[in-house]
């Protein structure tokens, strides 16, 4: 498990640093809206893609559910 955890601490840095540069972007260029949310829609989109397909290799549509939930509702 703490290679998992360790993964997600990466991610997560990342995903930060994402969010800042879209921000302070945003903030320098106001025009640029449209193409920062368009890099989020990508990004995520082909997250919960990916998520979905491997939820199907193994088989696993109850952890899929679960985590589902958790990033809808937090808990």
């Amino acid at each position: 498990m703490d290679d998992i955890k360790k993964e997600f601490q990466k991610a997560l840095e990342i995903l930060k640093n994402a969010m800042e540069l879209s921000f302070k972007e945003y903030k320098k260029n106001p025009s640029k809206k449209n193409e920062i949310i368009g890099l989020w829609e990508y990004t995520l989109g082909e997250f919960f893609q990916y998520f979905y397909k491997v939820s199907e290799k193994y088989d696993a549509k109850d952890l899929y559910k679960a985590i589902t939930k958790v990033m809808i509702f937090g808990k």
